[in-house]
């Protein structure tokens, strides 16, 4: 083709209107998408790293919870051994002590193998077991960390209340006479009056923070880099184009920059009206922020109705398309793990303890009666033992289905609270009422056969610790699951299979 011709051809581009806009739109196009793809990107980047964070730290603190709560299991079979007469009070008691003493487990520390150990305190402070002999045998109720924090009686208080996390300062194996900030958990072995505690050095968990600062560090500069260089080709283009393109890019820019601030509320903008890309880009831009809020708002609204103990609520996935709904399927999915055990169905301790809170603040406003019934399985071990986990499970899923027919109201509220138990929450509830709703729990799960693959059948008994209260401000929640726990312990106590009431600090 003649010089002339290529000239006359790039000239005629450029002249021509639609031509040069459409390849100006194109370039807008490119960087609004990318821009909208960066304040997204740069938004779930942060979501990640905060939740990467919680992870770490509720991994963490699981860790030593479990490790506590398996490391009574085994106290707890050792101390069957003594209750069936296999071992004598004295041998018992000193295996339970070397299990305490030798008990290692992995902290879950980035590196860590086998760093985690126990110790066990008496009620009076007084150290039964641990691994520096420095500190076994010794009293310590008045010990205290750099911060002048009462640990050990943390450690006592903690185990009073059915368990729980606090934070200290002490030394380390080879280290023993330094100041290391730690994240401990404690919870009461019954049978010894031992309050058995671990924890995990703060400076490890940090250490795993740190990782996934590192990382989230890299890839934000990294998605910066990249939109930082294509923002400059794009603006390059934009400087070039007529003020009619400029101007609703800009509107749009601005919007896209809010919603990159976390702001899906503000309502659609106005342009010059227009049939091309720009109109396009317009439509989908107001479009990807009324998605955008809707999700959100109906994810807040979802938070709220848990909160009050409304587990069962949910928003409808239809309203979104792509992935939107995927996003929102998965919000859904997330929401219903955290809310309800995953074995039976029915709401997880979680839910039970909001459920509480909100009915206990009910209660004291109108000041009405609140019970609470506590059901365990009788014998559950020996029934695993007998006929298998499988089979226990099933069992725990019959419990559960039996004890959510028992109970008619919709404010009634029941919940696994953990291993074999269960709770149910009885608002505007008497003492009277309470008892018997709690003895028809009991009668029908009697009564209740349980599917086997042998098609024999199986059956099982709970006992069943009731408490209620009218609360007022000076009272705590925790006072009234404790009266029902001592009940439950009174009910197993004598016999099983049967329902005890505690109406004050004594059964």
């Amino acid at each position: 083709m003649p010089e002339t011709d290529k000239t006359s051809n790039a000239h005629s581009l450029f002249k021509s209107g639609l031509k040069r806009k459409t390849l100006l739109l194109t370039g807008v196009l490119m960087l609004s998408i990318i821009t909208i793809q960066f304040a997204l990107s740069f938004v779930f980047l942060g979501i990640a790293f905060r939740q990467g964070t919680v992870h770490v730290k509720q991994r963490i603190d699981t860790n030593i919870k479990t490790a506590v709560e398996t490391l009574i299991s085994s106290l707890d079979a050792n101390y069957q051994l003594y209750l069936d007469g296999l071992l004598t009070e004295e041998t018992a008691v000193d295996i339970a002590k070397k299990i305490v003493r030798d008990t290692r487990y992995s902290s879950g520390a980035s590196g860590q193998h086998n760093d985690g150990y126990f110790w066990a305190d008496m009620a009076d402070g007084f150290c039964v077991v641990h691994y520096n002999p420095n500190n076994e045998g010794a009293m310590r109720w008045d010990m205290r960390d750099q911060e002048g924090t009462y640990f050990i009686q943390n450690f006592i208080e903690l185990g009073d209340t059915g368990g729980g996390y606090s934070d200290f300062y002490f030394g380390k194996p080879g280290d023993e006479n330094g100041s290391y900030k730690k994240r401990g958990y404690t919870k009461k072995f019954e049978p010894y009056g031992w309050y058995i505690s671990t924890g995990n050095y703060y400076e490890d968990t940090d250490k795993a923070i740190h990782e996934i600062v590192a990382t989230n560090r890299t890839n934000r500069f990294v998605l910066l880099g990249i939109s930082i260089f294509i923002v400059v080709i794009g603006l390059f283009l934009v400087s070039k184009n007529l003020n009619s393109v400029v101007t609703p890019i800009i509107k749009i820019s601005n919007r896209v920059h809010k919603l990159s601030m976390g702001d899906t509320s503000t309502g659609a903008f106005a342009i010059t009206s227009q049939k091309d890309e720009i109109g396009e880009l317009h439509k989908s831009t107001v479009e990807v922020v009324s998605i955008l809020h809707k999700l959100l708002e109906s994810i807040n609204v979802m938070i709220v109705e848990h909160e009050k103990g409304n587990i069962d609520y949910r928003f409808d996935t239809e309203e979104f398309l792509g992935d939107y709904k995927t996003l929102a399927e998965s919000v859904l999915e997330l929401a219903d793990f955290g809310m309800r055990d995953q074995l039976t169905g029915i709401p997880n301790r979680r839910s039970f303890d909001n459920r509480l809170d909100l009915e206990w603040k009910r209660a004291i406003r109108e000041k009405v009666s609140i019970s609470i019934l506590i059901v365990d399985v009788d014998k559950f071990k020996n029934y695993n033992d007998t006929y298998g986990h499988q089979q226990g499970d099933v069992a725990l899923q019959t419990v559960a289905n039996t004890i959510r027919e028992s109970i008619k109201r919709s404010i009634d509220f029941a919940a696994r609270w953990g291993g074999e138990e269960f709770v149910v929450l009885l608002p505007v509830t008497d003492p009277d009422g309470a008892i018997k709703v709690a003895e028809k729990i009991r009668a029908a799960i009697e009564h209740t056969v349980i599917p086997c693959d042998d098609e024999t059948g199986r059956r099982i008994t709970v006992s069943i610790g009731v408490s209620s209260q009218v609360p007022s401000k000076k009272n705590h929640t925790g006072d009234l699951v404790n009266r029902a726990d001592n009940a439950l312990y009174k009910a197993k106590e004598t016999g099983r299979n049967k329902v005890v009431q505690c109406m004050d600090d004594n059964v």
